[in-house]
């Protein structure tokens, strides 16, 4: 049987051992989902870095959401639009 993870579980997960976390750029396989539909989310651990993945994306102006998860604060913006989540992956597959 396959757990699905939340994105909480995930960051928690990603960020154990690492004194300093890289940004991560979630989804880019298509499978991480938002009420079904492929979405992508930008994960950073300061507020400029996520800025700065918006702004290489084409978001920047998306609200960033603050998350606070055990020992970590960190900012996420997600994609949800279709046309921009399905070109996000056609980038990362080239």
């Amino acid at each position: 049987m396959l757990k699905t993870r939340t994105e909480q579980e995930w960051v928690t997960d990603y960020i154990k051992g690492k004194e300093h976390p890289l940004p991560v750029v979630l989804g880019t396989k298509g499978t991480w989902t938002g009420n079904g539909k492929p979405m992508i989310i930008l994960i950073a651990f300061s507020h400029e870095d996520v800025l700065t993945l918006g702004e290489i994306y084409g978001v920047a102006h998306h609200p960033v959401r603050v998350m606070e998860e055990k020992s970590v604060t960190y900012y996420a913006i997600n994609i949800i639009n279709k046309k921009k989540v399905k070109t996000i992956i056609q980038e990362w597959q080239a």
